[in-house]
Parts: structure tokens; sequence; C-alpha cells
């Protein structure tokens, strides 16, 4: 039982830390996936300090299959007719200590969500930063040390 403590701090230190890079949000992923702060693309480099419009959940399928859901503040699934079409992926692997750019892929929108496919990945951690529209606006999205 002792062993199990330390054990079970080790997992949930590494499942929270997949939101750190681009600010932080307080609520877990309503499909399984990983959450994230939806921002203005302009205020993208100021981490934790931008302003957050919508929130974002990335759920990745063992096939590679990736969906997109977007949310209110109150984690209400947003209606996307106002949205892009699509959304540009921007794929960063770590590869002997420092995050590489791999490649581009896209997400079109399918119902309440984005769905795409990435890459293989060989190396782990790798990041995912996402670009979309919504009306003029242009918006932000990072997923970081995705493994």
């Amino acid at each position: 039982m002792k062993n199990l403590i330390p054990l079970l701090l080790v997992f949930s230190l590494n499942l929270n830390a997949h939101e750190g890079g681009h600010g932080e949000l307080a609520e877990s992923g309503k499909f399984g996936g990983v959450t994230s702060p939806i921002v203005s693309a302009a205020e993208a480099g100021q981490g934790a300090k931008a302003k957050v419009l919508y929130k974002a959940e990335i759920v990745r399928g063992e096939n590679g299959q990736v969906r997109l859901y977007i949310f209110d503040d109150a984690m209400n699934l947003v209606d996307l007719k106002s949205f892009s079409s699509d959304v540009l992926a921007k794929l960063e692997v770590k590869k002997k200590g420092k995050f590489t750019y791999f490649g581009d892929f896209k997400l079109e929108k399918k119902n309440n969500h984005f769905l795409g496919q990435i890459p293989k990945v060989e190396y782990k951690p790798f990041n995912i930063d996402l670009f979309l529209s919504h009306g003029q606006q242009k918006l932000f999205v990072g997923f970081s040390n995705l493994d």
C-alpha cells in the first residue's frame, strides 16, 4: 500500500502536465480527451495570460483518428456553424530533447466536432498546434507533451 500512493501521485502529475504549455483549464474532457484553452491567434504567445475565448478537447483514437470538440466557458458544446470548415494542425515531435516540426494535417468539420487523421508519430512526446477561424477571428489552441 505504501508503494501505491507514490505511484498514483506520479501518474496524476503526468496526466495534468498535458495542459500546461498553453494555459490551463480546470475541467477535464467530456469525451475522454485532453483539454486546452482556445485563444486569439494574436495572443498565442502569451500563455496563461491570453484571454480564453473557448475551450477545446482533443480525443485521439488508437487508429490515429483525432477529434476536436469546442466548448463555451460552461463546457457546453458550441455550434460550429460560424467556425471554419477545417482546422490546420501543426505537429512537432521531441527528438534529442528538442521539439522539431514534423508536418501538417487537417481536421474537417463533422457534425459537432472536427475530425482528422494524425500522421504516424514515432517520437514522443509531441505537440499539436491547431489553427481555426470563428468568423473573421483567427484562433489558436495548443496541446503539449502528448504521448
